[in-house]
């Protein structure tokens, strides 16, 4: 056998065995992971008429409180009203021992009733004193003394009604009646308890029906505030724990200057507080409606990201997967934000979800938010 016979019949053998290694080692097939779509709920971009709102924390304080006090020294003898109920302009809250103060009037009585009587004695001398002058059994100088005696008596009874007066006005100061209509405070001064004219506090009334809420707004919203008054009455809302319709009242007062200090300025809206669900010192939620936006372009404001490139969402594609969109946006108010651009009524966009999504992502729609259909 020549040489290239013998490099031949290797190059068979070698060939069979690399096939039959081949054959026994065929590679095993790879399993690919089926692609996971990701679940999230989605809103409907809608055209709606959207209020232009700013918020703020205030505070319930009464329109008007009044510290009632004594107007005389004496000891409370008796509690007319409850304590926390309404009371009426008028009303008897306390009555003070009146005792002392009877005394006093009738002393004063007695004094009234001489002086009266010797203004009687007084002006029949004086008459009798005139018709001696005529017949000449007396000097024109005793009349005039018969005269002034009874000018002097004159005087000393209105001196003694005025005493008099203020006496029963003393007495009627022992009864403290309510000087407005309110909610009586609780008692200072319980039975018993000595107050002092002008200067003891027996109870606070405060006047809660009509009621302000206090706030205060950045110096940067003034100027849209203005215009809204300018407008009209502004609308204002108060919302409160426990309450979950919020009461509605308009705005009443605006401060004629900004607190240097802080760069606010306190403002105040009014309410009726019928029911009383307002309570001076307690906290609200306070919403001023500036203006109303008409068929604005509108979507959930969870629906809104930021991004390095600006404002973007997640717009839902008829194939079920996600695109970016880059969004133009105006105010953020009521829940919703206002879309100037990037955004057609009637598509759709994520709510919640948005932090495993991508480009080109699928997504499960699980719900709609906001009660909107997907």
């Amino acid at each position: 056998m020549t040489r290239n016979k013998l490099l031949a019949a290797a190059a068979i053998v070698v060939s069979v065995v690399v096939l039959q290694v081949v054959r026994g080692h065929r590679p095993k097939k790879i399993d690919v992971a089926p692609v996971v779509s990701v679940n999230v709920t989605v809103a409907q971009v809608a055209q709606r008429d959207l209020p232009l709102t700013i918020t703020a924390v205030g505070r319930a304080e009464a329109k008007a409180s009044v510290a009632v006090k004594s107007r005389l020294d004496g000891q409370v003898a008796e509690v007319a009203y409850a304590e926390g109920k309404p009371v009426r302009k008028g009303q008897l809250l306390l009555r003070l021992d009146p005792a002392v103060l009877q005394a006093q009037q009738r002393q004063a009585e007695g004094v009234l009733a001489r002086d009266e009587a010797q203004l009687v004695k007084l002006k029949g001398d004086y008459e009798r004193n005139l018709a001696l002058l005529g017949q000449g059994f007396i000097s024109k100088g005793g009349v005039s003394q018969s005269e002034g005696d009874m000018h002097a008596a004159e005087a000393s009874v209105k001196a003694d009604r005025a005493s008099l007066d203020n006496a029963r006005l003393q007495l009627g100061y022992a009864r403290v009646i309510a000087p407005m209509d309110g909610v009586a405070g609780a008692l200072l001064l319980p039975v018993g308890g000595a107050a002092k004219a002008n200067d003891t506090t027996l109870l606070v009334i405060n006047q809660i029906e009509p009621i302000y809420v206090s706030f205060s707004l950045p110096e940067a919203q003034l100027a849209p505030l203005r215009q809204a008054m300018n407008k009209g009455e502004v609308p204002v809302s108060a919302s409160i724990a426990g309450i979950d319709k919020p009461l509605l009242g308009k705005l009443a007062f605006v401060d004629n200057a900004v607190d240097v200090t802080s760069g606010a300025i306190t403002a105040k809206g009014v309410f009726t507080n019928a029911d009383g669900m307002l309570t001076p010192g307690q906290f609200a939620q306070v919403t001023v409606q500036l203006d109303k936006l008409p068929k604005a372009l509108v979507v959930p404001s969870q629906a809104v990201e930021s991004g390095v490139d600006g404002p973007y969402a997640f717009v839902i594609n008829a194939d079920s997967s996600v695109s970016i969109r880059q969004l133009k946006v105006g105010a953020d108010t009521d829940g919703y934000r206002v879309v100037m651009s990037g955004l057609a009524a009637g598509e759709r966009v994520v709510t919640t979800g948005q932090a495993q999504l991508r480009n080109k992502t699928k997504v499960s729609i699980t719900a709609a938010a906001s009660g909107q259909q997907p």
